[in-house]
């Protein structure tokens, strides 16, 4: 079947299964007795993280963060598993690169995948473990952002980055929300499949990666609202300086505009009009009534 390959070791049998199509899973499905509710989650468009116990299998979901280059945003890629005794089948949309190291890994060396127990536990600690770089990138963008901060004229840019930021951590944290959960709730009902002494030594580990995901990009969250409430601060401040810098102006001109506008009056009674210097005597005065305004704006510090 196209796309659909399968490693079988000594205890159990791997399926992998990539850009799972409706003939793919009509396939596995038969071929597996699989049911026509969870085939139906497997295929577009894109579902929840979620664990469900079925008579012979368990069926879980995992939603994963997966950086795209190209857009400088963080998309959520599904990871479906289906878990038998003797069974594991993994079925994604080949974007994830650990997916392919972990097959490679158990191609090349059967040791890694003595039985289903350890081929999961290597699957679901390289998929948790591949959010680890997604993370420094993300506290990488935010130092950057909060190095160029305080730089007058990049104002926009800093907006648009931070705002990308903000995106990129709440598509993450939306991919590993239900990550702790779902593993806790798979070491309960796994019993039925695996030995509990394995269980509890390979997956107590896989929940504290989890926590520790989690707890990092809580972290990363409260940084980078930190950082938009500063720059929306330090704009409003240039704002604010800038309304009061052309009030200044306004409050200047205004009164000035209006007494050269008085001595512009063609009558006869006009004062000064008509001596000798008349222009500039009206000029020096006008000057003077503005650096006088100045200074009284100066003292009382209002710029």
């Amino acid at each position: 079947m196209v796309n659909v390959s399968e490693l079988k070791f000594k205890n159990f049998s791997w399926v992998n299964t990539t850009r799972a199509a409706k003939a793919q899973m009509d396939f596995l499905a038969k071929k597996y007795n699989l049911l026509n509710e969870d085939v139906l989650d497997v295929l577009p468009p894109t579902q929840t993280s979620k664990l469900v116990e079925r008579p012979n299998y368990l069926f879980m979901i995992l939603l994963l963060p997966v950086y795209h280059r190209e857009e400088k945003h963080i998309r959520t890629e599904e990871v479906n598993f289906f878990i038998a005794e003797n069974l594991l089948i993994t079925i994604h949309n080949d974007k994830i690169p650990v997916m392919k190291n972990v097959l490679d890994g158990c191609r090349k060396n059967s040791k890694q995948c003595v039985n289903i127990v350890y081929a999961l536990y290597a699957v679901l600690e390289s998929l948790l473990n591949y959010c680890y770089p997604l993370l420094r990138h993300i506290n990488e963008d935010m130092e950057k952002v909060e190095a160029k901060l305080f730089k007058q004229f990049e104002k926009k840019e800093t907006v648009e980055e931070i705002l990308r930021i903000k995106t990129n951590i709440f598509d993450f944290e939306r991919a590993v929300a239900s990550h702790e959960y779902i593993l806790n709730k798979l070491a309960g009902t796994a019993i039925r499949f695996f030995p509990t002494g394995e269980l509890e030594k390979n997956f107590v580990n896989l929940v504290e990666i989890a926590k520790e995901i989690r707890l990092s990009l809580t972290g990363h969250k409260d940084m980078i609202n930190s950082l938009h409430e500063t720059n929306a601060t330090l704009v409003e401040y240039r704002v604010n300086q800038i309304i009061k810098t052309l009030t200044v102006f306004a409050v200047i001109t205004f009164p000035l505009t209006l007494v050269a506008a008085l001595f512009s009056m063609q009558t006869d009674a006009t004062p000064i009009v008509g001596t000798p210097f008349d222009f500039w005597k009206i000029t020096g005065a006008i000057i003077a009534a503005a650096l006088v305004m100045l200074g009284i704006f100066r003292w009382r510090r209002w710029i």
